[in-house]
Parts: structure tokens; sequence; C-alpha cells
């Protein structure tokens, strides 16, 4: 049994101009052990969906339909207290701006020391200071900077911060969302390194957010791409980057720069939809070069063609 099974997720923010449909009918699963990338872009409905797997979507949004079942159970059937249970001790998360999750007025000791006061780990918050210390310096931090603020941090010892109280606990599953958003390259690099480290030694499973279609090829070891809510391929690394059956899987990969400068860059042409009023048939055949006319009257469904799930017309004239 995979360790997340999604199926049907539907997650609506319900708005007086109508409802936002940003994860519209998402099934996928993630198994024990593996490093699962979600890009797309802005607007796709990656983030909400890592909100959804932690029942974190905040108002006026709300998981409208579907299930989320982790290790066997239901996390959208459990109250808010068994919620709490799970949330920081089995599954651990990583939010996009580390100034914004982290409380400017308060020690990053006291801050990482909640979650082991929450999970009852420590009696004290001196015992909670000194665990906190040790999940820094899992974290590549000086144990000592348990008294720093988060002033006192560069932006990638602050994600490294983040980090630490995400694992703190050593969780089953890390969901990391945009982990690397506004870090210089090698500051990147290096907290996309110990993630990894981590991931191998917690013997974690990793479920990477993000808009860099290449920085999660580099490391996942399967692919899920969305656009405007919907999942339209899920698959192995190496065959969704050499052979994406889907458009705007293609897009993606076109419109990303290679090291060396040499590759030959191709936008995306349009505008993601209104998801308030999505267009009639697939959500991408506004945009797409090679639509069809049944793109434009009817949704396509996601099906196997292979060794991965497509929703594109086209690719399931290849079964």
């Amino acid at each position: 049994m995979a360790l997340l099974e999604i199926r049907d997720l539907r997650v609506y923010y319900y708005t007086l101009l109508g409802a936002v449909r940003a994860v519209d009918g998402v099934t996928m699963d993630v198994e024990r052990g593996e490093w699962v990338g979600v890009v797309g872009e802005s607007g796709s409905g990656k983030s909400t969906l890592a909100l959804a797997i932690m029942r974190l979507v905040p108002p006026p949004g709300r998981i409208a339909g579907g299930s989320i079942v982790f290790d066997g159970v239901d996390l959208t059937r459990l109250s808010e207290g068994e919620m709490r249970r799970i949330r920081g001790r089995r599954i651990g998360m990583v939010f996009q701006d580390p100034m914004a999750s982290l409380d400017p007025v308060r020690r990053i000791g006291d801050q990482i020391g909640d979650v082991f006061l929450e999970h009852g780990v420590a009696s004290s918050r001196e015992e909670a200071r000194r665990l906190a210390g040790e999940a820094l310096e899992m974290a590549g931090l000086p144990r000592d900077w348990v008294d720093r603020y988060p002033h006192q941090l560069s932006g990638g010892q602050r994600q490294r911060a983040l980090i630490a109280g995400a694992v703190a606990l050593k969780p089953e599953l890390l969901i990391a969302d945009e982990p690397t958003t506004a870090l210089d390259v090698i500051v990147q690099a290096k907290i996309m390194d110990l993630i990894e480290e981590l991931k191998r030694e917690l013997g974690m499973t990793v479920i990477l957010i993000t808009h860099d279609i290449s920085l999660a090829a580099e490391r996942s070891t399967r692919i899920a791409v969305m656009y405007a809510g919907k999942l339209v391929e899920y698959g192995p690394v190496d065959a969704v980057v050499e052979d994406p059956l889907h458009p705007y899987t293609r897009g993606l990969l076109e419109s990303a720069p290679d090291l060396w400068g040499e590759k030959r860059l191709r936008g995306i042409p349009g505008y993601p939809p209104d998801l308030r009023r999505p267009p009639r048939g697939c959500r991408f055949h506004p945009r797409c070069p090679v639509a069809l006319e049944k793109c434009r009257e009817e949704e396509p469904p996601l099906v196997r063609v292979g060794d991965r799930l497509v929703a594109c017309h086209r690719a399931l004239m290849r079964r």
C-alpha cells in the first residue's frame, strides 16, 4: 500500500464572485521512500494540494470532496485534534517564505521547541530548547543558535531553521513547498542537498512543490505536473523529461534554460484560466499548440499510458 493515496481531491475557495477550483479532481499515489516533484505555474494548485494534505487550507477555502489517505487513514475524516497528532509528528512541512513562517520576536529555539512541547516529547521549556538545538545541528546549524532571532540569520539559514522544525520529530512524510524561493543558486543547491541527506538518514518520503521543472527533475523519482487545478501528467522522472506526453509538460521543459545557455527557449503562450470559470473541455486547450476539436469539447480523463498517468486526448491515441 502506498504511503499517501489521494483520490478525486477537490479544494475550492468560496468567494463572492464564485468558487475558485484550486484543486479539482486530483488523484495520485506517493510510495514510501520516494521523492515526488509537483510542478506547474503559479496558480496551478500545487501549494493548495500541499496545504490540503496538512489540513491547513485557509478560509474561505475548504476541502470540497475526495480523500487523502495517509498510511491507511483518511485525513479528511479526522477531527482537528486527531489531525494535530499527525501534523508535525508524522507529516512535516517546510513553507514557502521563512520570514513569514518564523515569528520575528521569538528565538529560533523556542519556535522549534514548540514542536516537542505540542507532541509531549519534551516536558519542559528547557528540555524543548535542548532538543531544538539537536534539530538545528541536524539541519547544519550550530546548536547554540537556539538563542538567535530570525533577523540574525541569512535567508538560507532561516530555511535551514524551518527544515529543522519540520523534521524535528523525524516524520515519515516531508512536504517542501518552494523551499528554495528567493535563494541564490549556490544556497539552493545546499538546501536541496540537505533535504536529500535528511531523507536518506531519516528514511522519509518527500514531496517537493516547485515551479522549476529542472529542479524537480534533478532530485525526484517521479514528477507530477499540475495545470489549472488538474493533474495532467504523472510518471517516472526520466520518462516525463525525455518523452513528455502532455503538451503542457513539454511547454514547461522547453521554457526551462540549460546550464550552457545553448538551448532555444520557448515560452508557453497565453495565461492560465480563471478557475472560477474554467474553459470547457481540456483546461489547457486555449494555450495548446496541438489541440484537437475534441479537446475543446470533452475533458480528457486521467488514464494510464505506458509507465505513467496522463490527461490528454492526443496521448490517449498512443495506448
